[in-house]
């Protein structure tokens, strides 16, 4: 009697065990398919749902499926910041450069100055700083300096791309690159005559502070 009922017992048990196992190969297919359909036909919400689960760098590719659909200003701003604090700077580097050269840019830039959340320096050299780091990180020296330094040849504000450039080298210890970017900034200050005294001043000081870590022992 006893190996009877421990004979069904197992054999319950078993049946279980089959039930619980088909029940979570349906509930994964089912994820699966809710996920890939997601990605298809709502890459907005995949962005959000990445975004929230802490993975930057899916969050990234899906807003640039988002932009992709929409070819809306406001996506492509999105795409690349979210591509440059996940450090994906491919990503970053290109869809800022179709971020900057876009005609409506210029408006954005009023736009996103105006507002309560508006950059220090404003919205344009906080896409050229993005553009210079990300052409950077990814070893392309001459083109972070271009992305640089290109919209800073007519004034030199105190928040601009090549302050955050400069300070991203030297934060990295690249002393090479410092000095390079320092050879560049004298030069634009023996060549170029800005109308704005503090112009002069904002350069000057950035001249000094990469000249001190370019000749300092660490």
């Amino acid at each position: 009697m006893k190996c009877a009922e421990i004979a069904a017992e197992t054999k319950l048990g078993k049946l279980i065990a089959k039930t619980a196992g088909i029940t979570l190969a349906c509930l994964v297919a089912l994820i699966l398919i809710l996920f890939g359909v997601f990605t298809i036909f709502f890459p907005s919400v995949m962005v959000e749902i990445t975004d929230f689960c802490g993975m930057e760098k899916a969050s990234a590719r899906y807003a640039v499926s988002v932009y992709t659909r929409s070819n809306d200003i406001d996506d492509l701003a999105d795409v690349v910041e979210r591509a440059y604090y996940a450090e994906s700077w491919s990503i970053a580097a290109d869809y800022g450069e179709r971020l900057s050269a876009r005609e409506d840019f210029e408006s954005y830039c009023e736009k996103a100055d105006a507002s309560a959340n508006a950059k220090p320096g404003g919205y344009a050299q906080f896409t050229a700083g993005l553009i210079a780091v990300s052409q950077y990180k990814l070893g392309n020296n001459a083109e972070a300096l271009e992305a640089a330094l290109t919209p800073n040849r007519q004034s030199f504000t105190e928040n601009n791309a090549a302050v955050t450039l400069a300070m991203t080298v030297i934060a990295d210890g690249d002393k090479d690159f410092a000095s390079e970017i320092l050879g560049e900034l004298r030069g634009l200050l023996e060549n170029i005559n800005f109308d704005m005294e503090a112009d002069i001043t904002n350069l000057e000081t950035l001249i000094s502070v990469v000249e001190s870590y370019c000749q300092s022992q660490a």
